[in-house]
């Protein structure tokens, strides 16, 4: 209420509306997408792989499920247990049906994890046994119906009696069983198996042992045969061969000779003395680019120390004389002989004594060693004839015909025979007249001749010395021509059959070679 002039006004309040510009700012970046009004778009669709089924097969019933005794109906469909597989219409014909899930025996479960599209409807329990005892294993023996097995063919196929899985092991060439929770070992001789099923095979308290259905544990070997052997065909008697037909290099407690040759190109120089890198060597040679092997009179070596020392004047040439072909190379070769203490069918050698040397696994070799102890040569059989037959020698060990009036002394001097010029063989001293002989070897023939005023001592070729020697002195008067003196010798060497097996068949390698050592001890 307001007064002007002596007037009173009421005064009505009024609403009035004030156009205010703004301006909104924005500190990114606007972006703006626009769309054709006439715009289409095609059909869009996704494939979700169907979840796998799980049915309750026996939901009021605590005993495991019996394996292979399950037959199921759904959809139109049957499904078939085997060995923990569910497998879906199998052929009447070949019995051949698609995997399409598993069984769980132990929860008395089976799990579908493909079948058709849109089926409905309850599942159908066909046939269905079920086991109170005996149902599950954790540890397993048996033998095969055969043996020997061929090493590493024997194959195990266990389902596990929790979760219906198939775990296979296999045995390898030392007859250990190992794959999942299968361990166990294999004797490839016997064809017994022993196996556990663990998840820990160093637990011993049965804390990790996995049980396993027993009657669905299957395997397969393969069994070695072998047909005999006709001994005209095959050129010896194979009765004291073994059955598999094959014979071990090695065996425990046999002699091993484990060796490992070293090279070093060297140039020579006349006069100086190489060191090798290692010492107490079992030889120390000296060959050229082709293998050929240096005159040992060109050099001396010190296998105490391990070192050679060049001759001065030196010539590089073979012991025929024969020049050699550059790069020369020393070759320094260790052994250690020991004795087999282990060998497995994998080619594993165990060994007695530790080695002196670290040797290199791709270069050294071991070789076998027959032992025959302490070996001396002898001159024995002695014997007289008055005739010897040369059309028909005898090499027997008693006289033919009577013996001579004429004998040697051996008493007073015996003939003697050194281990170094020894043989084994059997020997004739056969009288051409009173004073002169010839002497004579089985194998050899005639060697030389003899006359009882001088020694007799044929030389051996091989060694430099005398085959034996017979004293002049011993002789008598009497002898006449046409007498023999018969006698034998053996070596100081051990008597070895070597004997070679080619398989048949295609060669497969262009080199194939073995060396022969003889060693020993003098003293």
């Amino acid at each position: 209420m307001g007064v002007v002039a002596g007037k009173r006004y009421k005064s009505v309040p009024r609403a009035v509306t004030t156009v205010v510009p703004r301006q909104e700012i924005f500190g990114g970046t606007l972006m703006v997408r626009a769309q054709d009004a006439g715009a289409s778009y095609d059909s869009q669709t996704h494939s979700v792989s169907a979840p796998a089924l799980e049915i309750d097969l026996l939901p009021n019933v605590a005993d495991p499920i019996v394996p292979g005794s399950l037959i199921l109906q759904w959809g139109g469909e049957t499904y078939v247990d085997r060995a923990g597989v569910l497998f879906r219409a199998p052929s009447t014909t070949t019995n051949a049906g698609a995997a399409v899930g598993t069984v769980d025996y132990a929860g008395r479960k089976a799990t579908l994890s493909s079948y058709p599209p849109g089926a409905s409807g309850g599942v159908t329990r066909v046939a269905c046994l079920t086991s109170s005892a005996g149902f599950a294993t954790t540890e397993l023996v048996f033998r095969t119906p055969g043996a020997p097995l061929r090493p590493a063919s024997l194959q195990v196929s266990v389902v596990r009696a929790d979760t219906a899985e198939v775990v296979t092991a296999a045995a390898d060439l030392n007859g250990n069983v190992v794959g999942g929770i299968v361990n166990g070992s294999v004797d490839a001789q016997t064809g017994i198996v022993r196996l556990r099923f663990t998840t820990d095979p160093l637990d011993v308290s049965g804390a990790a042992s996995v049980p396993v259905i027993a009657a669905l544990v299957t395997y397969n070997a393969v069994i070695q045969t072998s047909l005999p052997m006709s001994a005209e065909l095959l050129g010896l008697d194979p009765v004291r061969l073994p059955a598999d037909g094959r014979v071990p290099i090695y065996r425990e407690g046999d002699v091993l000779v484990i060796h490992h040759t070293a090279e070093l190109e060297v140039t020579p120089v006349a006069g100086q003395t190489v060191v090798l890198d290692r010492a107490y060597q079992a030889a120390i040679e000296v060959a050229d680019a082709n293998g050929v092997l240096m005159d040992p009179a060109q050099y001396s070596v010190d296998r105490e120390l391990g070192s050679l020392t060049w001759a001065n004047p030196l010539l590089l040439e073979d012991a025929e004389g024969n020049p050699l072909a550059s790069p020369l190379f020393i070759q320094d070769r260790v052994e250690h002989m020991t004795v087999c203490s282990e060998v497995q069918i994998t080619g594993a050698v165990g060994i007695g004594s530790p080695m002196p040397w670290d040797l290199p696994v791709a270069e050294t070799k071991v070789s076998s060693a027959v032992a025959w102890g302490d070996l001396q040569a002898r001159l024995f059989r002695w014997f007289t004839q008055q005739t010897w037959n040369t059309g028909a020698p005898n090499w027997g060990d008693e006289p033919n015909g009577n013996s001579t009036t004429a004998q040697y002394n051996q008493l007073n001097y015996p003939p003697v025979i050194t281990n170094q010029g020894a043989i084994a063989g059997k020997w004739a001293l056969v009288f051409t007249g009173p004073t002169s002989f010839n002497v004579v070897e089985q194998q050899l023939g005639v060697i030389s001749s003899g006359s009882v005023s001088n020694d007799c001592a044929p030389i051996n070729p091989a060694t430099g010395s005398p085959y034996f020697t017979i004293r002049k002195e011993g002789w008598g008067t009497g002898w006449a021509a046409g007498n023999a003196v018969r006698f034998n010798t053996d070596a100081c060497l051990g008597p070895m059959w070597v004997v070679r097996t080619v398989l048949s068949g295609q060669g497969t390698v262009e080199d194939d070679e073995f060396r022969l050592q003889v060693r020993g001890d003098a003293d």
